[in-house]
């Protein structure tokens, strides 16, 4: 009877060694995670909005110059974040190059004073845009009567499937931020007149890392921490014409285990041989 009793003892000790080591290992991924979060959202690669897909008439430009704004509150705005960024991209072969300088401000209440997070700092980013496919969403009439097959309306709307490669890098205080991404954006094009209306979206993978940093609660000296994660962002861009003008708001968000917050945007773009076209 003493040696069966024995059994759930010891079942029981081993279910609480095996709680600890879960509990050390879920700490140390939140920590992986949090790191993440945090480097992706204060560089260029999660902290300004998404732009839409490139697309076939963007291939055939030049220079283009881009400012953009990003807006996220966190804890009901006891922690707000504004990025502004201004960037410029070239055409290369099929891709664009691009460059970002931008700054984050933060504002917070009184439960985040004395926080890196609190901080503002530079960010700088770079990128590469492509365009993948380009599909119409409709197709002409067959012909019939011997009659020439009806020329495509300019008005069709198309699929626009696009590459965006994305790094970023801000000293954070001493913490040395940097980060990456590879997003898959994905949109319709369609035809108001002589503007371009294109909703999309732009899910895609993204790696961030924090360096010399120390979590409370964990026995280490500050060190690094990164972790691979998930990204969605979307939104809406416009394109005015042959003015070479455009404009798009849009949303971003870093999928993490909990917390976090939606990031909220604008931005606006000036390709000047568009207009000359």
């Amino acid at each position: 009877m003493s040696h069966m009793s024995h059994i759930p003892l010891r079942r029981a000790l081993m279910a609480v060694a095996a709680l600890g080591v879960a509990a050390h290992a879920a700490t140390a991924q939140s920590s992986d995670q949090q790191s993440a979060y945090v480097a992706l959202i204060y560089t260029p690669v999660a902290g300004l909005p998404p732009l839409p897909p490139v697309t076939d008439s963007l291939g055939k430009s030049g220079v283009s110059l881009l400012g953009r704004v990003g807006h996220t509150s966190r804890d009901g705005g006891a922690l707000t974040l504004t990025s502004y960024a201004l960037g410029v991209e070239i055409p290369r072969g099929r891709m664009r190059l691009g460059a970002t300088l931008g700054y984050l401000s933060a504002s917070c209440g009184f439960e985040w004073q004395g926080s890196n997070d609190c901080a503002g700092d530079i960010m700088i980013g770079g990128s590469a845009r492509g365009l993948i496919t380009s599909m119409p969403l409709g197709q002409s009439e067959a012909p019939s009567n011997g009659k020439k097959a009806a020329s495509s309306s300019s008005n069709q709307g198309k699929l626009i499937v696009g590459f965006d490669g994305s790094v970023g890098y801000s000293p954070r205080q001493g913490e040395t931020a940097i980060a990456a991404a590879a997003n898959m954006p994905t949109g319709l094009a369609l035809q108001s007149g002589s503007v371009r209306i294109m909703p999309f979206l732009t899910p895609g993978v993204a790696y961030g890392r924090l360096g010399n940093i120390a979590y409370e609660g964990e026995d280490e000296a500050p060190t690094s921490h990164g972790a691979i994660t998930f990204v969605i962002g979307g939104g809406v861009g416009l394109q005015f014409g042959t003015s070479g003008i455009g404009a798009n708001v849009g949303f971003q968000r870093v999928l993490k285990g909990y917390g976090g917050a939606t990031q909220l945007g604008v931005g606006m773009t000036w390709n000047g041989v568009t207009a000359a076209r």
